[in-house]
């Protein structure tokens, strides 16, 4: 046999197999594979088995008879638990249900983003603070008690409202919706609520839609996971806490490969960690959206102007258009307004037509011309101007990047 041919086989025989039991359903999961790809694209050393399943899916018939290095999984059923259990391979849990205490795992870091989102209310002058998430999952509990213990430590006001389940039916949500609706009324307000995830989130803006609270005036709220197309998609859009999925995979993948490589190097090395050290990754920072963009204020000719100009920045008004609406003078808006806001009403306008440049250039494939016009300018040079004034880049080169 050739000697390059016996290079190229040895090669196959050394090249590790691993399995990802990793759903692809919704974004932080993605994020996790994407980390994964991440550190394959640097060492290349892997053969991968990644099995098409939703979230809480049953482990894959395979498994049983498998053969191969390590698993990646998110273990978050007693069956994916009992399954991995059996396995003589080293395992990375990357979820925080901890159903096997002995392997060692990588998660977000829950307290962190709950500090983040109080730090975000509170800057923006809401002292009312709620929460509201799924009950019986480790990565809400521990969310919901360190906002509580934030709020306790400011001594501000705090409530909270748990559901059954994430992954609830539609007659499920819609049974339990009346629930959700009654507490929504008797919160006080302005109020800023912390939601979970973004799918929770997204049912408590239908909810104030239905009930006609206004978001964020009386109802600002946060979700967890920047789920870009599930926020974009709320109405107003939706502020959100981005963990660092992608370091998350990345790390799990390197601590894989760690396990791998000792037990190859020392036969007995065990495949589990007793007890094991988490890694908990910090998230990204918030991506925010229209869902927190103001700053709590009771007055309320301040809230209807900025509604007006929430819904209507991008039709081309200008400060008399909103002062027709609530009905003062220009002296006395822009005193009250800059005193709740920071901002004079010209400057919101401009912020909220700037998003909407910003989002366009991001996620679609229109002409600097067809942007101009949909954000509320009538010239397109003159948008340029002022998006380069506000990023520091034109918005071409904005594209780009």
């Amino acid at each position: 046999m050739p000697k390059s041919t016996q290079n190229v086989e040895r090669a196959i025989k050394q090249r590790k197999s691993v399995a990802l039991l990793i759903e692809t359903s919704n974004a932080y999961a993605r994020g996790l594979l994407e980390g994964i790809i991440e550190y394959l694209r640097q060492r290349d050393s892997w053969s991968v088995f990644l099995p098409e399943q939703e979230r809480g899916a049953t482990p894959p018939r395979w498994l049983k008879t498998w053969k191969g290095d390590g698993v990646i999984a998110r273990i978050e059923t007693a069956e994916i638990a009992n399954a991995v259990s059996k396995l003589d391979v080293p395992v990375v849990d990357v979820s925080s249900s901890r159903r096997v205490a002995e392997i060692p795992w990588v998660e977000t870091d829950d307290n962190a983003i709950a500090t983040l989102a109080f730090d975000h209310f509170f800057e923006r002058g809401f002292r009312q603070f709620a929460f509201c998430g799924p009950r019986g999952f480790n990565w809400s509990t521990w969310r919901r008690e360190r906002f509580a213990e934030k709020c306790r430590q400011a001594d501000m006001a705090y409530h909270s409202f748990e559901t059954d389940s994430p992954y609830t039916r539609s007659g499920d949500r819609e049974a339990k919706q009346g629930t959700l609706e009654a507490w929504l009324r008797e919160l006080p307000k302005p109020i800023g609520i912390l939601c979970a995830y973004d799918i929770q989130a997204q049912v408590v803006l239908d909810t104030c839609r239905n009930l006609e609270i206004h978001v964020p005036e009386q109802v600002a709220v946060i979700g967890v996971d920047n789920d870009p197309l599930l926020c974009d998609l709320c109405h107003p859009s939706l502020t959100s806490i981005a963990p660092d999925a992608r370091g998350a995979g990345f790390q799990a993948a390197e601590l894989l490969d760690q396990l791998m490589a000792s037990r190859k190097q020392r036969s007995k090395v065990p495949n589990r960690v007793d007890p094991p050290v988490p890694i908990l990754m910090k998230p990204l920072g918030i991506i925010q959206r229209q869902s927190t963009d103001i700053t709590a204020v009771s007055d309320r000719y301040v809230a209807a102007a900025i509604r007006f100009i929430r819904d209507h920045a991008c039709d081309g008004i200008n400060v008399v258009d909103v002062l027709d609406h609530v009905h003062l003078s220009r002296r006395t808006l822009e005193s009250q307004f800059v005193q709740a806001t920071g901002k004079s009403p010209h400057e919101m306008i401009v912020s909220v037509r700037m998003d909407r440049v910003r989002t366009l250039l991001q996620q679609s494939d229109l002409s600097l011309d067809e942007i101009a016009h949909h954000a509320g300018y009538e010239h397109t040079e003159y948008m340029s101007v002022v998006f380069k004034k506000r990023f520091g880049v034109s918005p071409g080169r904005f594209r780009r990047k």
